[in-house]
């Protein structure tokens, strides 16, 4: 069993990706296998590829947050922009950690399958 699948679904239902909570915390007990397990290795590719748009859409985050902050004008206008300075960096932060994941994950792909995540 993986941490994807649940063993309550009918087969139709198998190929959606579908935390199984109960797999998770199997996991978190086995930390040392590494950041993908042979048992959720099917899954890897479709999770590369949610993280690949949870890394874009963090990244255009942080180009907002920062047009914001050099347009900024008005009396109130130097502590808003450095609002938006806080903001930009703590979704740049997320960026990173989404695409330090995603290299932890594309590391135990088959090379189709980790050519076919990186160009989403």
């Amino acid at each position: 069993m993986n941490a994807f699948a649940n063993p309550t679904q009918s087969s139709a239902d198998q190929n959606r990706l579908v935390l199984d909570v109960d797999a998770i915390e199997r996991a978190r007990k086995n930390l040392g296998d590494g950041a993908v397990t042979p048992s959720a290795i099917a899954w890897a590719g479709q999770v590369v590829a949610l993280l690949n748009d949870s890394l874009a859409t963090e990244l255009v985050c942080v180009l907002r947050y920062r047009r914001h902050h050099y347009t900024a004008t008005g009396l109130a206008s130097p502590a808003i922009a450095e609002e938006f300075m806080v903001y930009a960096n703590e979704e740049l932060a997320h960026a990173d950690r989404i695409a330090e994941r995603i290299v932890q994950t594309e590391v135990v792909l088959p090379s189709p399958t980790r050519a076919q995540a990186s160009h989403h």
